[in-house]
């Protein structure tokens, strides 16, 4: 039994039986539903009992016998378990990629672990080796615990589970997962961490592709945050407390996320927290009761989508990012804008602090509801009637939002995605073939009619890990679901040279399904060998709710050893000696849901076809590289959304092109990354070519370019073939090709201030203007604004409009006074706007920062010296270091000079000097004269003589608006003419 003492902060589990053998009777079919509320259970367990699979590692069997209590420590048994799983995808090299190469003996496969239900207590972090999947089993899910005030997790942060780069070799390092690590997951699977933990992280889970976080529930009392890192696909993933729900990350080595189907609640400094450009697809999630919604980092851009989904009671902001000012600007602007990407689309928002803030200028956008959809926003470059004789360009906020009641917004949750079939329906392959009295896996007999007789006359089919030879397609009934667990390890493959697959105008299948199945298609590797030229991994004509989720095919780009002659050498990632397929996955009239794909069998023509079919499809992240012409195609096709498509070009696939658009209409891209690495070997004009196509829409693109290497750059981003019409610019926001629906309307409100960080002196005051803007149709009735002083701060407002109409603008002055005795220090205020809309009362709070006192302009400003003395140089003078290193005019320089650049012309108050030699008072800068650069002339603005003190303080009189200030020692020394500088502090305000 558990611990009696369970009292978590956010949520209270009650006690659960551990049951630690398969066999726990399961029910019907789960259905889709929307993600689960706050005060809700975490998720069901979608995986009721536990198949039979040798390669599996079983937790709590006679060889990883465990307590599963919650009070027995299970730690050292379950890495054991782990390990053991890597040390057997290392030691099979099935579907290994890097293994071979890169320093690594073994393969790089993985493996799976199987967790029965029960409770099992870890005290320190476990280490997620690379392409390991532990999974869980049960009538509920199991549960990783972390007691109260566990010592590893009672400090600096630290993760209970710990994605890693390779695979298990005792004694070798551990690092954590990168652009060569793929495939691990955890799934049905809760992790509780108990109060008093401070530093506890639920999972790192930082990769590349085919990582899969499905089905967890992460709860934690006082703990740092539940995800730190993330990669490819979190569905259906539940975090509750922490001071953070997400810290998110680019996926290594800069790829998208998609958040699909899961909640964060209860998190005390923000939900989630984007650090580096994270590229989250978010859909389909709700935040709630958060102290913010999203909010970034400092300096850094952000590619955002955010669709159908629900933010309830977040205190803060819903999504907080940096003004494009803030962010550091790119060597190519016209190209590549120094800008943020963000689209907000079919979003609710109820009880919440304003829609987006940009820092550091406080721009707020919101509604004037306490309940309202957002129908659409966006943020950054946006180019509409693309490829049109109207395009034209924008980089302004728009915001179409509309009221709307909490029961309606709720609804935009609902899932178009069901959970795994019921276990207890499965049949497992290998145990059918041995009750036929055949045996299959081997990969070297032919397993296509005892797997096709399973098909025949079971519903769901289960494939443990293995390889299965097939010489002809597999044809799937309307109602057969093929079910594998871990796709690195489960593969389905046909012989090399095959006459079934050898003719490229009668392209044949490894799996096909029927017109209109609902079939589900999961955790399968695919490999068609390296010469089939009539080859496709699938050919999917299911219907619009059939799921194809979790396939891999063969990896291509890595060579290992040279198998026949003229093949390339070890880890030579090109096409020297080619293959040939025709399709990896080919979409053939068919549609539905189609989630963490990695096509990756460059050989053939194309990664990702898609044709012939108005059956509305959807993508949620699908990674498309290394084929030599195109690598996603799409002819003839409506009603299909593509999220997070990710694709690279490859060295000797530089001929390839991102994307291509034949006849194709109501379309839509989102998050996209086109990718081509540093090393291919020539340039392409543009990354998607558009054929007789509109109503496309592309809503945020990343294409990647270092700027030493031209070829990495693409032309355009889109271009339509037959005009030569172009987008130039490789990044956007939204853009738009064709009418695709009513568009955009505005609607809704901006609040600024043309200064929201002000600076002041004692006794002065500073002044800026509050600006409200309304677009939306309902009009603000009873409007108040207030901002309450301190003690030290006076603050005056000008006259406010008691009503505002849409399109109506009004400015509001703004007069911040320090008293005479107000002490240096910031100070934060808050301007609170206060109106009536359609009978609710709203709020809307905007910050106002506010510095009494002069700030060193100086430190680490360029600075020039007259003269220098050895090493002395007069970087040292404004390093703010003041006993260190010093600046030393050179002998025979009668007066030296220091000229600071002080970046923008700002108001000086005083300058500050710290000169002489440590430890002694002589040696004193003697007398200084302070200048200022004014109307293209030097200008004395202070002096100070006979000087025998450090740090001496020089008053600066008339200097308003400068720049650039010299400091003259006309008398450097009382001795020997030199002047020692330690430094020089210039303190003024902007």
């Amino acid at each position: 039994m558990r611990p009696s003492q369970r009292l978590l902060a956010v949520v209270v589990v009650g006690a659960v039986t551990a049951a630690l053998t398969a066999g726990v009777t399961g029910g019907a079919e789960p259905a889709a539903a929307a993600p689960p509320a706050a005060d809700g259970p975490v998720g069901p367990s979608v995986y009721a009992t536990m198949p039979e699979d040798p390669l599996a590692v079983v937790l709590g069997s006679p060889e990883f016998p465990v307590h599963g209590d919650g009070v027995g420590d299970d730690t050292a048994v379950i890495q054991a378990a782990i390990d053991e799983a890597s040390r057997r995808g290392g030691e099979n090299w099935l579907g290994n990629i890097v293994g071979g190469a890169r320093g690594l003996e073994v393969g790089d496969g993985g493996g799976l672990v199987f967790v029965p239900e029960g409770i099992y207590r870890v005290t320190e972090r476990l280490d997620l080796h690379a392409s390991v999947r532990l999974i869980g089993f049960g009538s509920a899910r199991p549960e990783f615990y972390v007691a109260p005030a566990t010592p590893a997790f009672a400090g600096a942060p630290e993760f209970v589970f710990a994605a890693t780069r390779r695979p298990f070799v005792p004694g070798a390092p551990v690092t954590f997962g990168n652009n060569d690590t793929f495939g691990t997951g955890l799934v049905n699977v809760n992790v509780v961490v108990a109060e008093r933990n401070p530093g506890a992280v639920g999972v790192r889970f930082g990769g590349a592709q085919m990582f899969l976080l499905q089905d967890v529930g992460i709860t934690l009392a006082d703990g740092y945050a539940g995800i730190d890192h993330n990669a490819n696909l979190l569905q259906r993933v539940t975090v509750r407390g922490g001071q953070f729900g997400l810290l998110a990350f680019a996926a290594s080595p800069g790829w998208q996320t998609t958040i699909l189907d899961s909640t964060f609640a209860g998190q005390q400094v923000a939900a989630i927290r984007l650090h580096t450009d994270a590229k989250l697809s978010i859909v389909r999630t709700r935040f709630t009761d958060a102290a913010a919604g999203i909010e970034t980092i400092p300096a850094s851009s952000q590619r955002l989508v955010i669709e159908d989904s629900l933010f309830e009671r977040i205190a803060g902001p819903v999504i907080t990012l940096n003004d494009s000012a803030s962010i550091p600007a790119t060597s190519e602007p016209d190209l590549v804008q120094a800008q943020n990407q963000l689209n907000v689309l079919n979003t609710g928002v109820i009880d919440s602090g304003p829609l987006l803030r940009t820092l550091p200028s406080a721009t707020t956008w919101t509604s004037p509801h306490a309940g309202y959809r957002v129908n659409e926003a966006t943020l950054g470059l946006r180019v509409t009637d693309a490829l049109g004789d109207a395009e034209s360009r924008s980089i302004d906020v728009l915001l179409d939002a509309t009221r709307a009641p909490a029961a309606v917004l709720e609804r935009v949750l609902r899932s178009d995605i069901a959970l795994p079939p019921a276990t207890t329906d499965w049949v497992n392959v290998a145990e059918y073939a041995a009750e036929h009295g055949v045996s299959v896996g081997s990969g070297t007999e032919d397993d296509l009619a005892i797997f096709q007789q399973a098909l025949d006359e079971h519903d769901t089919v289960y494939v443990p890990m293995g390889a299965y030879l097939l010489t002809d397609t597999l044809r799937l009934r309307p109602s057969n679901d093929l079910i594998g667990l871990h796709p690195r390890q489960t593969w389905l493959t046909i012989p090399d040279g095959s006459d079934a697959f050898a003719d490229p105008d009668d392209p044949r299948a490894i799996v096909q399904t029927p017109p209109g199945g609902r079939n589900t298609v999961s955790g399968l590797g695919l490999d068609t060998a390296p010469v089939n030229p009539g080859s496709v991994h699938v050919r999917w004509q299911a219907g619009a709710q059939s799921q194809l989720s979790d396939v891999v095919t063969q990896f291509v780009k890595w060579a290992p050893e040279e198998i026949r002659p003229g093949d390339p050498a070890p880890g030579d990632p090109g096409y020297g000696h080619r293959g040939v397929g025709r399709y990896n996955f080919w979409v053939d009239g068919g549609g539905g849901s189609f989630l963490n794909l990695w096509a990756v069998a460059g050989w053939a023509d194309n990664g990702f076809l898609v044709e012939n079919t108005s059956v509305p499809g959807r993508v949620y992240e699908i990674s498309v590289e290394h084929h030599r012409y195109r690598e996603v195609v799409l002819r003839d096709v409506r009603n299909w959304v593509l999220r997070a498509v990710q694709t690279e070009d490859h060295i000797y696939g530089w001929e390839s092109q991102a994307v291509e658009l034949e006849r194709v209409r109501d379309v839509t891209f989102t998050n996209t990354v086109f990718f081509r690495v540093a090393t291919v070997l020539g340039p392409y004009p543009y990354a998607v070519g558009i054929v007789d196509s509109t109503g496309v829409v592309v809503r945020g693109t990343r294409g990647y370019r270092p700027d030493n290497v031209a070829n990495t750059r693409w032309g355009a981003t889109v271009a339509d073939v037959g005009s030569g019409r172009s987008v130039p610019e490789l990044e956007v926001a939204y853009l738009g090709i064709g009418q695709s629906g009513p568009g955009a309307r505005p609607a809704g409100l901006r609040i600024g201030l043309d200064d929201a960080a002000l600076t002041l002196l004692p006794g002065e005051s500073a002044e800026t203007v509050l600006t409200i803007v309304t677009l939306d149709p309902a009009p603000l009735e009873e409007v108040q604004v207030a901002i309450e002083g301190t003690d030290d701060l006076d603050v005056a407002l000008g006259p406010a409009p008691a009503r505002l109409l849409r399109g109506d603008e009004a400015g509001i002055p703004v007069t911040v006074a320090a008293s005479a005795t107000a002490a240096d220090g910031t100070t934060d205020l808050v301007a609170t706007f206060t109106f009536t809309a359609q009978g609710s009362r709203t709020v809307v709070e905007v910050p106002i920062t506010v510095r009494v006192g002069a700030d060193n302009l100086a430190l680490g400003a360029p600075v020039s010296a007259s003269s220098v003395l050895s090493g002395n140089v007069a970087t040292n003078a404004v390093d703010g270091n003041v006993s260190g290193g010093r600046w030393i005019s050179g002998a025979g320089d009668p007066v030296p000079t220091l000229t600071i650049d002080l970046g923008a012309p700002a108001d000086l108050r005083e300058a500050v000097i710290h000169s002489g030699v440590a430890g002694s008072d002589a040696l004193r800068v003697h007398t200084v004269e302070v200048d200022a650069m004014i109307d293209g002339e030097w200008q004395l603005i202070g002096r100070v003589e006979a000087n025998d003190a450090s740090p001496v303080t020089v008053p600066l009189e008339g200097a308003e608006r400068v720049r650039e200030v010299r400091l003259r020692f006309t008398r450097p020394s009382a001795s020997d003419g030199l002047a020692r500088v330690f430094e020089v502090a210039v303190l003024g305000t902007r």
